[in-house]
């Protein structure tokens, strides 16, 4: 018997053991399989005769899934035992709709398995719970605009009502509802109040947000937000103490629900902007303005720069507009309008820079400004100016003459003697025969050619001056690197200070310093084709250096100079004058 027992018990244990591994098992479940907003539902993955770690489930749209936890329970049935381990899920539902959870892979000891479920979600018009939602919570959209014009902005205001007594924490999201084109931007919601209401015999909590929308293209443009908001609920199955399944509950426990708000359905027609009537100087203003303009200085000398300053004010598209320009002249050499910061709301300014040629300007010409008044469905146009100037001749070059140096006094020479010579002197003092006279030494010999060179430097600084003081031009050649050196140092002044402006118009002034005196240009003939015509093998760098100081100088280049690029700029201007002082000119 002991044998028998000895020989077949351990093949008997190896066969149940086998078929324990034979059985092992996942399965993924859902409970209930139809639930409304209201409800939510147990999520299960099981693992039966083996062992199995918790599965990412992947995000479904719609759907809240988060990790309750395992469980482990054993079973035995005609002495066979069953273990199981369970991982839950908790499932709450954001939206309506039909969702699919999976497909997720399973893996276990012994194989894996692909697993899903799925989950019905109805409206609120189908649970007798869930329409007491829309009661005690619901939102309202709405707008003033009507019927709006492309790129005209337009204010959408959402309220949201919450009856007094629910509770609520976290405050409250707005997603999605919006269209998915055709809108300039995001839609960015700023709650601007809060108060109380009453409706149908109850108080509501109210609040009341805002939001700027622009369109880009025309055509009907549906708005319905949604609102989620967290609401402390009863967990209880009878959710109604007396009626309202947010007001008590028999045993007290509670939990926090997401709900979605009910929200009406928002309609905008966007009207195009009309091509008849449409006037020239239309710049794609969309709104109600107002446009104001002025010039200067107005009294300036030909090559001076005059500043013609704009101001546009109102409500429409105004970071949409295009400036309007002044009309191109001979008379003047006009640059590209720039835009303005401005502290003011509802507001917009910019800059346009011309410089005269010659006196013969007396005034600027009109500006026009033309925008479409959604107010009137009609394009409206102001007009501002002329505006008188006095434009002084420009300057005959005046030289300055350095003066002569005063006439050097010829040195008199007084020979010394004695009337009377004797034949032997005698000795003031005994030396040996080998000693050398002290008028014979060689500091004596240095010191006495000193006045001699002395002379000869002074001869040479007389005869220089002489030189340039009867050749201006020559003179300016000159002066013309050391004037460039100055401003150069004053524009690594600025770069240290980081101020862009002080360091653009040192930059000039080295520029007109430098060519000026190398070319004996008077201020106003400093240009870069006079420069460029000079300097023929450098002309493609000239032309690009002055063209690129002279934007930055009168602010013509859009957005901020950073200081490596101001640096850059500092490195080309010098090695590029570098270049043109090794220039012979003809």
């Amino acid at each position: 018997m002991r044998n028998f027992i000895n020989k077949w018990v351990p093949i008997i244990g190896m066969l149940l053991m086998a078929s324990g591994a034979l059985a092992a098992d996942v399965s993924m479940s859902i409970e209930p399989k139809l639930i409304s907003m209201l409800d939510r539902a147990i999520l299960k993955v099981t693992y039966t005769d083996t062992d199995g770690e918790a599965i990412d489930i992947p995000e479904v749209d719609g759907l809240s899934i988060d990790y309750q936890g395992p469980s482990r329970q054993y079973r035995m049935v005609n002495f066979k035992t069953t273990s199981t381990v369970t991982h839950s899920y908790l499932v709450t539902p954001k939206k309506v709709g039909e969702f699919t959870i999976g497909p997720v892979t399973a893996t276990y000891k012994g194989g894996s398995k692909e697993l899903s479920a799925a989950l019905k979600v109805i409206p609120a018009s189908d649970d007798s719970g869930a329409q007491q939602i829309s009661e005690l919570m619901f939102s309202e959209i709405a707008t003033e605009r009507e019927a709006p014009c492309v790129s005209e902005p337009f204010e959408l205001t959402l309220k949201v009502f919450i009856r007094d007594g629910v509770q609520t924490t976290g405050g409250f999201n707005i997603v999605g509802g919006t269209p998915d084109q055709g809108l300039d931007g995001e839609i960015n919601w700023e709650i601007i109040n809060r108060g109380r209401t009453e409706r149908n015999g109850s108080i509501y909590n109210v609040y009341t947000v805002k939001a700027t929308v622009t369109t880009i293209t025309a055509g009907t443009f549906r708005f319905q937000p949604q609102v989620q908001l967290n609401v402390v609920v009863p967990r209880q199955d009878h959710r109604s103490y007396p009626g309202d399944p947010f007001f008590g509950d028999l045993w007290g426990r509670q939990e926090t629900r997401r709900i979605i708000l009910d929200c009406n359905e928002l309609q905008v027609k966007v009207r195009p902007v009309p091509m008849a009537g449409r006037p020239e100087s239309f710049t794609g203003g969309i709104g109600r303005f107002d446009f104001d303009a002025s010039v200067g200085p107005d009294e300036v000398t030909a090559g001076e720069p005059v500043t013609v300053k704009m101001r546009i004010v109102g409500r429409g598209n105004l970071t949409q507009i295009t400036p309007p320009k002044l009309p191109e002249s001979p008379d003047y050499k006009l640059y590209e309008v720039r835009s303005v910061p401005s502290q003011q709301p509802n507001e917009v300014r910019f800059e346009q820079v011309l410089i005269p040629k010659s006196e013969a300007v007396t005034n600027i010409p009109p500006i026009a400004f033309s925008y479409f008044n959604t107010q009137t469905s009609d394009f409206r146009t102001i007009k501002k100016g002329p505006f008188p100037i006095s434009v002084a001749p420009m300057p005959q070059q005046t030289a300055q003459v350095i003066s002569t140096s005063p006439t050097l006094l010829q040195q008199e020479t007084k020979i010394l003697g004695r009337d009377i010579v004797y034949l032997k002197p005698a000795p003031e003092q005994w030396r040996y025969a080998d000693d050398v006279p002290w008028y014979l030494t060689t500091l004596f010999r240095t010191l006495m050619a000193v006045p001699a060179g002395l002379l000869i430097l002074l001869s040479g600084f007389a005869a220089r001056r002489s030189r340039l003081s009867n050749n201006v031009a020559l003179a300016r050649r000159q002066k013309a690197p050391g004037a460039a050196r100055k401003q150069v140092a004053l524009a690594e002044q600025a770069l240290r200070k980081n101020d862009a402006a002080a360091f653009h118009e040192a930059l000039w002034n080295a520029l007109a310093e430098y060519f000026g005196h190398r070319l004996n240009l008077a201020p106003g003939e400093i240009s870069a084709p006079a420069v460029v015509r000079a300097f023929e093998p450098e002309a493609a760098a000239l032309e690009a250096l002055f063209s690129k100081v002279e934007e930055r100088r009168y602010g013509l280049q859009t957005g901020d100079v950073s200081s490596d690029e101001m640096k850059q700029l500092l490195r080309e201007l010098t090695a590029l004058l570098k270049k043109c002082e090794r220039v012979k000119l003809k």
